[in-house]
């Protein structure tokens, strides 16, 4: 899988960068999914079910990036 910044991510900052991508990484598999169920191939629904999951996995990855990036910034703040 390809993962590319977004065209203007300079004017955005780092972390909307990192969000923009993430995004793009669960439409990917959600794709992925959507055509392993249609492909007519062995085991497409788990295929699908493992891209799905995948697509998860990057939503539960980004959420925690967040999280930690505000934490650390309070932190920062208040010192």
């Amino acid at each position: 899988m390809l993962t590319l910044p977004a065209v203007e991510s300079g004017n955005r900052g780092r972390y909307a960068e990192r969000r923009s991508i993430a995004v793009a990484n669960v439409n990917w598999f959600r794709k992925l999914a959507w055509r392993a169920l249609r492909d007519g191939k062995p085991q497409g629904t788990l295929r699908a079910a493992a891209a799905r999951a995948a697509a998860r996995i990057v939503i539960r990855q980004a959420k925690r990036d967040m999280l930690i990036s505000r934490l650390a910034h309070e932190a920062l703040a208040r010192l």
